[in-house]
């Protein structure tokens, strides 16, 4: 399993979403690697086909649209979670949707 978790410096959001994302894995008892990528440009955003910041891929499936990415966006990230919109990653929503990815 590939983990990549993709920010720019500067997002307000992107710290505690990494520590969620951390949080969620240790949780699930899942032992790998993340791949940290700070997309510094336009030219990195389109080379890793960024969503915004912050976003997770996992085998390259961004977890919150569960698909592969084939837009970019080189902007902060916003999520509607259960009716609300932030721009943080939930730490129970990574887990749900790891789980929904694992059981593929």
């Amino acid at each position: 399993m590939k983990i990549q978790y993709l920010f720019f410096e500067g997002c307000p959001n992107a710290k505690e979403s990494h520590n969620n994302l951390l949080e969620a894995l240790k949780e699930l008892n899942i032992d790998t690697e993340v791949e940290i990528i700070n997309v510094k440009d336009l030219e990195t955003a389109q080379k890793t086909k960024f969503l915004g910041s912050p976003s997770v891929y996992v085998d390259g499936i961004d977890i919150y649209n569960l698909s592969y990415p084939s837009d970019i966006s080189y902007s902060c990230r916003t999520y509607n979670i259960n009716g609300k919109i932030t721009g943080i990653l939930p730490k129970e929503f990574i887990l749900e949707r790891l789980k929904t990815i694992l059981d593929k």
